[in-house]
């Protein structure tokens, strides 16, 4: 059986820490995508050093391209729709800290049950 790498490890503690940093944002987040068409998407960046990177609209067809622009090594990027509510954007970032936090608990099970 293998073990998970110390980065894979560390992963969803960062993943929480960049969504503390998205959720500290997300009355910006929000306004930004008040701007958005229905044909745009804006997109949230954290950086590796958990400061914001800024949010900005982007033409859907353009998101992939765009993305590595945005987003550099050990970065976070984040998805919004148009119009989303502070609410909204609020529960985006409480779901993506539940969900880093059950991906570190089965790492944790499975890490104990190895050995």
């Amino acid at each position: 059986m293998s073990t998970f790498s110390k980065e894979a490890f560390e992963r969803p503690f960062h993943t929480i820490q960049a969504v503390g940093t998205l959720r500290e944002q997300a009355g910006a987040i929000s306004s930004v995508t008040m701007e958005a068409r229905e044909d745009e998407i804006v997109v949230a960046v954290v950086q590796c050093d958990l400061s914001f990177g800024g949010a900005w609209i982007i033409a859907r067809e353009d998101l992939a391209r765009q993305i590595d622009l945005m987003e550099g090594q050990g970065e976070w990027s984040f998805t919004f729709s148009p119009h989303t509510s502070l609410a909204e954007v609020e529960e985006r970032c409480f779901q993506l800290t539940r969900i880093a936090f059950k991906r570190w608990e089965v790492m944790q099970r499975r890490t104990s049950r190895q050995g």
